[in-house]
């Protein structure tokens, strides 16, 4: 897609400049995969995915796509983040493309995508899903407290550079970002026009938290495979917001950045666990306790409150259960 294409395509979507560099970088790290003749190229046990994690941002998405990947019947793919649904993003890469990055050999084969619910700067994601997959494709949607993830998401963008402006004043805009993408009922009903009710599980981070084995389980069952699995890599939390406004990591955005340190960026999901779980030692260390969020003055917090009341109620009427350790929003 050309440039005047994109800024067309996004046209609807409220001026974003902080959402807009995210997106900007999650399209940058395939530039390689763009100029390279190989791409086209489909391999012998290459096969489309059957499981797309579909959301949310800093939802926990990277701690339960490490988790599913752990399970002997399911290969998650390397990098998480395809964004191949998007057509602003990879959707111009092409099936044989995306059908490389999974392994026909495994029962289960997933990504894991959270520009997938991002409305209104991305339109028609469900539909090119639903076109392009198997009928019975499952989708998870992980989703955690609005106001909590609002605050995860200021403090991530914080920290990688993409937000420059004043806390109070940015989340003062109701159509900002932040407040949609924990628009989750919003977020969900191009979804629920292409996929049934039982093609669609909805986890909260909290639940992922507190009780991590019945939540895998859970989504095991969900997947098809044996939901009997555990692991002692259960007990790992990557990418934990302690780092987020710590030096390593703002140093870390800064190098990826550089062209040199480009091709690591792009193929650091690559790399074997292991090596993966060293390198998020050192740039996240998640045995420090969570980044201290920003407190939000009473007015600001009760009129971002305000606007998920209806939102939420729908969700847990939809998910059949409220949602623990989330605030009050009736």
């Amino acid at each position: 897609m050309s440039e005047a294409e994109t800024q067309i395509a996004t046209a609807q979507a409220p001026r974003d400049p902080a959402d807009e560099a995210m997106c900007a970088r999650a399209r940058e790290r395939y530039t390689a995969d763009r100029k390279s003749r190989l791409r086209r190229r489909r391999k012998r046990h290459a096969q489309l995915p059957n499981l797309i994690i579909i959301g949310g941002l800093k939802c926990g998405t990277t701690s339960i796509h490490h988790y599913l990947g752990l399970h002997p019947e399911i290969q998650m793919s390397k990098p998480k983040e395809l964004n191949f649904f998007v057509s602003e993003l990879n959707w111009d890469l092409g099936l044989d493309w995306y059908a490389s990055r999974f392994d026909d050999r495994f029962r289960v084969r997933g990504e894991s995508s959270p520009h997938y619910t991002n409305l209104p700067r991305f339109e028609g994601v469900p539909a090119r899903i639903h076109a392009s997959l198997s009928p019975d494709a499952c989708l998870i949607y992980m989703v955690r407290d609005p106001i909590k993830r609002i605050l995860s998401h200021w403090v991530h963008a914080t920290g990688a550079g993409y937000e420059t402006g004043e806390l109070v004043e940015v989340l003062s805009n109701p159509d900002s970002s932040y407040i949609n993408r924990s628009k989750y009922w919003m977020q969900l009903q191009p979804y629920l026009e292409h996929f049934d009710r039982e093609q669609i599980e909805v986890i909260t981070q909290e639940e992922l938290q507190s009780e991590r084995e019945e939540t895998m389980r859970r989504a095991f069952a969900f997947a098809g495979v044996e939901a009997g699995f555990s692991s002692e890599q259960f007990d790992r939390e990557w990418e934990r917001s302690s780092a987020k406004q710590g030096g390593k990591y703002q140093l870390m955005e800064k190098l990826i950045k550089l062209p040199g340190f480009r091709s690591f960026d792009r193929n650091f999901d690559r790399l074997p666990e292991s090596m993966r779980w060293i390198v998020e030692k050192v740039v996240h260390d998640p045995e420090k306790p969570p980044a201290p969020k920003p407190k939000l003055p009473d007015d600001l917090f009760e009129t971002i409150r305000s606007h998920f009341g209806d939102d939420v109620a729908e969700l847990q009427r939809f998910a059949g259960r409220e949602f623990a350790g989330w605030h009050d929003y009736s």
